[in-house]
This record gives C-alpha cells, sequence and structure tokens, in this order.
C-alpha cells in the first residue's frame, strides 16, 4: 500500500470487513457505513480495561464520510505501521467502522530504524466475545456495547468452570 493507493486499498477492504461481520454475527448489517479514527496505543492495562478505555473513548467521536476521514489518513500515512478495520457498531441503517492505526512512534528504536520505509499493513478484524472462542456460533456483533450483558456471561463461565471443576474432583476421589 501506497499513499497514492490508501484510498483504494481501505475501500476494497471495507466490502470484506462488511461480509466476515455478516457471516460471524446475527446481526443485520447496514452497507451504509461512518468511520471514526483510533490509535492503538501500547498499555499494561488488561483487555477488559482497554475496551472499556476505547468504548468511552469512541463514544465522544462523531462518525463521519469516508471522504471525510481520508485527508486524516493521508497526512498520517507516513506514520502508519499497521491499519486495523473494525465494526464499532452497527444497526440495520448504519454501520460504524472504528479505523485504528498502529504508530511507527510507537515501535522500540531498534525495530522501527528497519520497518521505517514499509508500507503500512492492512487488517480488517471482528471483535469475537471471549466467551465465544471455542465455540462456532453467532454473535451479537455489538456485544461491547453491553456491559451488564458481557458481566453475566463472565458469571455464567466462570460458574460453568466451577462445576466442571466439582466434577473432576469427584471422579478423582472416586478413583482413589
Amino acid at each position: 500500500m501506497s499513499p497514492a493507493t490508501l484510498h483504494e486499498e481501505i475501500e476494497k477492504a471495507i466490502p470484506m470487513l462488511l461480509n466476515m461481520a455478516k457471516d460471524l454475527s446475527w446481526n443485520k448489517i447496514s452497507d451504509n457505513c461512518r468511520f471514526i479514527l483510533s490509535e492503538i496505543i501500547n498499555s499494561d492495562s488488561t483487555a477488559h480495561e482497554e475496551r472499556d478505555r476505547r468504548l468511552k473513548e469512541n463514544k465522544k467521536k462523531a462518525a463521519v464520510a469516508f471522504s471525510e476521514i481520508m485527508p486524516v489518513l493521508r497526512r498520517l500515512y507516513e506514520n502508519f505501521y499497521d491499519i486495523n478495520l473494525f465494526i464499532y457498531k452497527s444497526s440495520k441503517k448504519l454501520t460504524v467502522i472504528d479505523i485504528r492505526y498502529y504508530s511507527k512512534l510507537s515501535l522500540d528504536e531498534d525495530y522501527r530504524q528497519k520497518v521505517i520505509n514499509d508500507p503500512p499493513m492492512l487488517h480488517c478484524k471482528v471483535a469475537m466475545p471471549p466467551w465465544l472462542f471455542e465455540k462456532k456460533e453467532k454473535f451479537n456483533i455489538n456485544w461491547e456495547h453491553n456491559k451488564t450483558w458481557i458481566l453475566w456471561k463472565y458469571f455464567l463461565g466462570k460458574r460453568k468452570l466451577r462445576i466442571e471443576e466439582r466434577k473432576r474432583n469427584i471422579l478423582i476421589n472416586k478413583n482413589q
């Protein structure tokens, strides 16, 4: 990807992202897209804390048309190491895509010197609920926005693990 092809590459990636989201989720996902821009920042936070921070920041952002975000992307292009397209939220009428970028300035100095002239990578990603990593079930694409549902799923997952552990302990005790 070069500065000249940035627009076309992202434009080609958007339908791939939408199709991936449609395949993985049960929601109706609109092809009418708006965009927000986020920087990926190195952090010692947990994934849960990072998700909460990102959602709080993104709530304050106004989603804009692709033509409005492209000048910003072109201006930042030289510092891009990686560009990730994520579905921020979606409905039948509108899909908001979060364009997250990782800056070359965030890389350690030695590695930055190796990749300083490399073009940025472009990826399409769908945030999967942690309770579905081993299952092949469809999910609500907007799961990150429902904190009560997330906490409930974590509670059920922990409960299920405790029950399985008790069953294992009972079997071990019977075999002794």
